[in-house]
């Protein structure tokens, strides 16, 4: 949830980008449930999921305890991974930097 509240802070400068986050949480046993205490606590603006099946995220990321960052086109391409683990979540920073380098910028 850290890493949740850490892009927050920087919501309006990947808006300026045309970026749109969207969280796809495996391990939220709670559900939607859970999906909206997380909303509430870290006041986030992002759209989140939960793929409890995993049939979706798999396709993402395979290997258990994987925090994988995709960019993802509108068209569905995937355009770059930002590498993550349980420990070392992508920042806000490095995911800015890869945007800006798909767009040229």
């Amino acid at each position: 949830m850290r890493q949740l509240g850490q892009l927050q802070q920087q919501a309006d400068e990947f808006k300026a980008l045309n970026t749109e986050l969207i969280f796809v949480f495996r391990e939220e046993q709670q559900g939607v449930d859970g999906l909206k205490k997380i909303k509430s606590k870290t006041k986030t603006t992002f759209t989140l999921a939960v793929d409890f099946d995993k049939k979706s995220s798999n396709a993402y990321s395979s290997k258990r305890m994987t925090f994988d960052n995709y960019v993802v086109s509108k068209d569905g391409t995937i355009k770059a991974v930002v590498d993550g683990s349980l420990r070392t979540r992508a920042t806000a920073e490095q995911l800015m930097k890869t945007l800006k380098e798909i767009e040229g910028k």
